[in-house]
């Protein structure tokens, strides 16, 4: 049996506000990751993929909070070298948002006095994303025709069985495997996960289209010129490339504000008449993504009423 070890230790600094109690609660609501990753009291363990070096191998980094940021504790097998630690710090600081600068959202929100309960429970919320974009591109394509439930379960299944591995502590903790490693499954093999042949086509469509753009590009590029990019990847409509940019970039330019659980969280914070997507977007600018985030993310998180 091979002995797992701290490899690593970092502080990994967050703009402020920050709080770390904040994505506790985001990622256990997080139901595409759930079962993803381990909340242990006032920590987090997550499996991520060690990136260059030959074969996949996976780490377990656990999260705690530290002044102005997290503490970063890495197990493994083996210490990664030092590119190998400065690509995962940078997973880390995308997975949690940490660098995200929420200055002009909370600005546009902080005018908004609709908004003033959830800013004062949600204090620190950075945005939790998916961990990686082969897992966000993966999820994404699962869900057309189906349901989250099954698209989450569907991708869990597929990192199981095919995603570098790590137990600590007695739990094993799995990475979700790249964009090439899922592009590589034959088409039996992928129909084990997608559930149907269309979803199957639909799946390779958009794990072989994204795999072919460049990820820094998508993460940094012309908003509209990333958009134009992915919505040309055949499988991919306005929800899905709304998903990656959103949840899986942490790119807060737009929503699909149009879609009913967008205009359900509106009128919940708003009452009736609730406002118009554009009348949003007027408002909140390039940040209208983290509105959305942030309405629908925080809304249970309110006070209860007091009982009359």
């Amino acid at each position: 049996m091979t002995d797992v070890t701290v490899v690593h230790r970092a502080v990994l600094p967050a703009t402020a506000p920050y709080s770390f109690e904040m994505s506790l609660r985001a990622l256990a609501g997080f139901a595409p990751c759930a079962a993803d990753h381990q909340i242990l009291e006032g920590r987090v363990r997550k499996a991520f993929r060690v990136q260059g070096g030959g074969a996949d191998k996976a780490v377990v980094v656990e999260i705690a909070p530290a002044d102005a940021g997290v503490e970063m504790t890495v197990y493994g097998a083996e210490p990664p070298d030092a590119a190998q630690l400065a690509i995962l710090e940078s997973d880390v600081t995308r997975w949690l948002s940490l660098d995200d600068d929420m200055s002009g959202f909370l600005a546009a929100a902080g005018s908004d006095p609709a908004m003033a309960p959830l800013l004062s429970a949600a204090h620190g919320l950075h945005q939790v994303r998916f961990a990686s974009l082969a897992e966000g591109a993966v999820y994404f394509a699962l869900t057309q025709r189906s349901t989250q439930w099954f698209a989450a379960a569907r991708k869990r299944r597929l990192a199981a069985e095919h995603g570098p591995a790590l137990e600590v502590d007695g739990v094993r903790h799995v990475a979700f495997p790249s964009l090439a490693a899922v592009a590589a499954l034959t088409d039996e093999e992928l129909l084990r996960y997608a559930g149907n042949r269309q979803r199957l086509r639909r799946v390779r469509e958009v794990v072989e289209g994204v795999l072919a753009l460049d990820e820094e590009w998508l993460r940094t590029g012309a908003y509209g010129d990333v958009r134009k990019a992915l919505l040309a990847v055949p499988g991919i409509g306005a929800f899905t490339a709304h998903g990656l940019l959103l949840r899986v970039l942490g790119r807060p330019d737009d929503a699909p504000l149009d879609m009913a659980q967008f205009e359900a969280a509106a009128t919940a914070v708003y009452g009736e008449p609730a406002p118009t997507a554009a009348e949003l977007r007027e408002r909140y600018g390039r940040w209208v993504g983290w509105w959305a985030y942030t309405a629908r993310t925080a809304r249970s998180w309110l006070p209860e009423p007091a009982p009359a």
